[in-house]
């Protein structure tokens, strides 16, 4: 019987190479981003997101068998609202439609980005699902007396802004799937819920790092596996595909790093 399988951020990059992935070997893919897919709705904001759960509701038919939450990235305006809160709202908002199915799967996708300090009001704000706390914390961390800055402003501290942003975020991701994957609503209804943080993968998001020699080649030395920098996006695709089968069958909580050893490198044996 086929699957379906929902994808957001399914335009382009990753999400792209996914849906193309799955459904080159018989699922059925319901995609969603802010363009050219099946479901338009920006999850960055709360109507959006009731977008997303309405247009997959009506186009599964009230059942689907797996969910990829990898809309992500977006500017840094927004980021905490994309990549915290709009995750959140796909996975738990699309968490009933998976009930009726024999092999229920979710995957939220994050980065090794995580791995960088978070902010902790960001964090605890929204752990506590408190996106009003979570963005004022936001704003208190960008604000300057001369304006808010911008990413190529020019000082270091400025620079970092953004990165930081987006490191909050999918630290509190990873920190929220794994607090919920052993729950009765995940665990005890059968449903599988992992992260997959991926490292430097050759798609239009990478490019302010890939497409700029210098920056290129101090991203290519941080990672140790021979060949595996820059990731294809049909690499990833295939990670995630299999992280939402049938044949995943035991692994949930799980953060899994497809980085070509980055995490591995920077934290050793730290993460044991």
């Amino acid at each position: 019987m086929s699957r379906t399988t929902v994808v957001t951020g399914a335009a382009s990059g990753i999400g792209a190479a996914t849906a193309l992935y799955l459904r080159a070997r018989g699922s059925r893919v319901i995609t969603s981003d802010l363009h050219h897919a099946d479901v338009i709705a920006d999850l960055a904001t709360e109507a959006g997101r009731a977008a997303l759960i309405e247009g997959v509701r009506r186009l599964s038919g009230g059942r689907i068998d797996a969910v990829i939450a990898n809309a992500g990235g977006g500017p840094p305006q927004t980021s905490i609202q994309l990549n915290f809160f709009g995750s959140v709202a796909t996975l738990d908002g699309l968490r009933p439609l998976l009930a009726d199915s024999p092999a229920t799967r979710a995957v939220a996708v994050s980065s090794v980005a995580a791995l960088r300090p978070p902010n902790p009001s960001i964090a605890e704000a929204c752990l506590r699902l408190d996106e009003p706390a979570a963005l004022a914390a936001a704003r208190s961390m960008v604000s300057r007396d001369d304006g808010p800055p911008s990413a190529t402003s020019g000082t270091p501290d400025e620079a970092q802004i953004p990165l930081e942003l987006y490191g909050s975020a999918k630290y509190s991701l990873q920190r929220w799937c794994r607090q919920q994957a052993p729950k009765t609503q995940w665990a005890g209804a059968g449903i599988a819920l992992n992260v997959v943080a991926l490292g430097f993968y050759d798609t239009p998001a990478a490019a302010y790092v890939l497409s700029e020699p210098s920056a290129r080649a101090a991203a290519g030395g941080m990672v140790p596996l021979r060949g595996a920098f820059p990731g294809r996006a049909e690499e990833a695709a295939a990670i995630l595909a299999w992280c939402v089968s049938g044949e995943n069958s035991q692994m949930t909580g799980q953060v899994l790093y497809a980085d070509g050893g980055l995490e591995c490198r920077a934290r050793a044996e730290s993460s044991l």
